[in-house]
């Protein structure tokens, strides 16, 4: 708050002037919680919450998992703390530009990815309806995990035996994740942290370890991409599986050789097969034959 006194030759007057947005919306979760995924382990720093809504008047259920990340407007992102088991933020409502649209039914998303293990939990209360930008109100909304209902996951309010599990989720994307956002998360402090760097030194770059959804800092074996040939009509072709994230963006493309030398990318030379949120299946589209007895596939990535 800002006080300021205006001279014109009349009597003092005192002016205070709020800033905008003064709304503030406390999201969190009680401290020294139980919190747990799936398989009953206890939450770790992997986990990330986001405050947020959905666009375009979309109601996410369980039977439209797979579109949820493409319609989710999030507004603030915090990491859950595993050392006192809980989240906390605050967030500022600077204004109503769509989506955040006063009213709007607002939600709270926590998930972590694990290589292609993800874990998700969705829930908001009846009363979480994004506020107006009222820079005059300056009573803090209070939004607790324990008050809410959970569309996955699940939560007992009394925190007993658990407050908040989260559920095992396949073929469906995250919430987005920048590689900036990965790097201040992953390789925080690290100075090897360019997305050609590989501090662990185990043969994989930064930026495919944020493409496989894998730890740049813990040294592990190479991420799997099998390469198989199969039968199409009369023809014999290599084919190539990827487990990437769809939600840690980059510029992926597979390239095709006959040599190891010379490379070739493209709907000429490639067919995606199938492309779901943790995985991506490319086939060549040269066959095998007795002129071209051996095909060799690598996968290329790039930052956006």
């Amino acid at each position: 708050m800002t006080k300021r006194l205006i001279r014109h030759g009349l009597p003092l007057v005192a002016m205070f002037l709020s800033p905008l947005g003064a709304r503030e919306i406390q999201w969190y979760c009680d401290s020294s919680s139980v919190n747990l995924t799936s398989d009953g382990s206890a939450m770790d720093a992997g986990f990330q919450f986001e405050l947020g809504v959905f666009d375009n008047s979309f109601s996410p259920t369980m039977l439209n998992m797979e579109d949820w990340a493409a319609n989710w407007r999030p507004a603030q992102r915090v990491d859950y703390n595993p050392a006192s088991q809980f989240f906390d933020s605050e967030h500022t409502v600077s204004d109503n530009d769509p989506p955040f649209i006063w009213g709007q039914d607002a939600y709270i998303w926590g998930w972590r990815i694990n290589g292609n293990q993800t874990e998700w939990i969705l829930f908001r209360d009846t009363t979480w309806n994004w506020p107006e930008a009222d820079p005059f109100n300056f009573t803090p909304l209070d939004w607790n995990a324990k008050d809410a209902t959970p569309v996955i996951g699940w939560i007992d309010a009394d925190g007993s035996p658990f407050l908040m599990k989260s559920d095992a989720v396949s073929g469906a994307a995250s919430p987005a994740t920048s590689w900036e956002q990965w790097r201040g998360k992953e390789l925080a402090g690290e100075p090897l942290d360019g997305p050609n760097d590989d501090p662990d030194k185990d043969g994989t770059p930064n930026l495919l370890e944020f493409v496989f959804a894998t730890d740049p800092l813990a040294p592990g074996a190479p991420v799997d991409t099998p390469v198989e040939v199969v039968t199409v009509g009369d023809d014999r072709f290599a084919q190539i599986t990827i487990p990437r994230r769809v939600e840690h963006p980059a510029v992926l493309t597979v390239e095709v050789s006959s040599d190891l030398t010379v490379w070739n990318s493209g709907p000429a030379h490639t067919l995606t097969v199938s492309e779901v949120a943790d995985e991506w299946i490319v086939r060549d589209l040269t066959p095998l034959s007795p002129s071209a007895p051996a095909r060799f596939m690598r996968l290329k990535a790039m930052l956006p």
